[in-house]
C-alpha cells in the first residue's frame, strides 16, 4: 500500500513537469459548416507565438491560451482550456449565424442569433438569409442589433422567429427592406416574392404563408403568382403573372 502511495505522489509530482505531447480539440456547431476548424485553433496558438508541444505542462499558461481564444468574434464559448493527461484539451462552442447583411453604404456583415454583429469572413460557408436594401446599420465590434430601434433590427425579428421553424428556414433567402421601410421577403423556390410589410403580427403572417404554400401553390405551382401580399390581417392576396 505504501508502495502504492508513493508511487500516485511521485506521478503528481512530476506530471506537470512532462512535455505537452499535442491536442485534444473539439469545436461545437449547430449548424453545417462551421466558420472554424480544428487546424484554425492550433494556428491562432502558433500566430500568437504561444509555445505548446514539447513544453512541459508547468510552462504553459493555458489563461493566455482561454483569453486569446475569447478574442475570436466567431467563438461564443471557450469551454475547456486544460490538460488532459499530457494533452492540451480545448473545447469552444462557436456562434450560430442567421443573417448575412449587406448594408447601404455596400459593406457586409454577419449577424448571430443572439444580434452580435460579426465581421465578413470567406471562412463563413453557412446558407443563411440575406438582408438587404434600406439598411444604415455600420458594422461596430460588439455591437447588438436588438439595442437598435432600425429596420435590420425588425428583419432581425423576423429572421429570429424563422430560424426555429425548419419549414421557414429552408423557404426564404432573402429580407429586402424597401425604401418604406417595408419587409419583402424572396423565397428559395419560385420567381414570386412576398409583401410581408413590418415585423408587426409576424407569426400570424408566417403561418397564412405555410398554409399558402402546403396547402394552395404546393398543387398550383410556385409561379402562377407574381406577389402573395400577407401585410392584412387574417388574409393573403395573391397577384396572378
Amino acid at each position: 500500500c505504501l508502495a502504492v502511495v508513493t508511487g500516485i505522489v511521485f506521478a503528481a509530482v512530476n506530471m506537470p513537469k512532462r512535455p505537452c505531447s499535442g491536442y485534444d480539440l473539439t469545436v461545437k456547431y449547430d449548424g453545417k459548416y462551421p466558420t472554424i476548424s480544428n487546424d484554425d485553433i492550433c494556428q491562432m496558438i502558433e500566430t500568437k507565438s504561444i509555445k505548446t508541444i514539447g513544453i512541459p505542462m508547468k510552462d504553459i499558461d493555458l489563461g493566455q491560451i482561454a483569453e486569446l481564444l475569447k478574442e475570436n468574434p466567431y467563438i461564443k464559448t471557450v469551454n475547456e482550456v486544460r490538460f488532459s493527461s499530457t494533452k492540451l484539451r480545448i473545447v469552444v462552442t462557436l456562434k450560430n449565424i442567421i443573417l448575412h447583411v449587406y448594408n447601404q453604404a455596400g459593406h457586409q456583415y454577419f449577424v448571430d442569433e443572439d444580434g452580435y454583429m460579426l465581421p465578413f469572413s470567406l471562412a463563413v460557408k453557412e446558407n443563411v438569409p440575406v438582408a438587404n436594401g434600406k439598411i444604415t446599420d455600420a458594422f461596430a465590434d460588439g455591437k447588438n442589433v436588438k439595442d437598435q430601434q432600425s429596420n435590420l433590427h425588425r428583419v432581425f425579428k423576423i429572421a429570429s422567429y424563422m430560424h426555429g421553424n425548419d419549414f421557414y428556414r429552408a423557404q426564404f433567402r432573402q429580407f429586402y427592406v424597401q425604401n418604406n421601410n417595408e419587409v419583402v421577403l424572396v423565397p428559395t423556390v419560385g420567381r414570386h416574392k412576398i409583401l410581408f410589410g413590418t415585423d408587426k403580427n409576424m407569426e400570424e403572417k408566417l403561418f397564412n404563408l405555410q398554409q399558402t404554400y402546403q396547402q394552395g401553390l404546393a398543387y398550383m405551382g410556385m409561379d402562377q403568382y407574381a406577389t402573395l401580399d400577407v401585410r392584412y390581417k387574417n388574409r393573403v392576396i395573391a397577384k396572378k403573372n
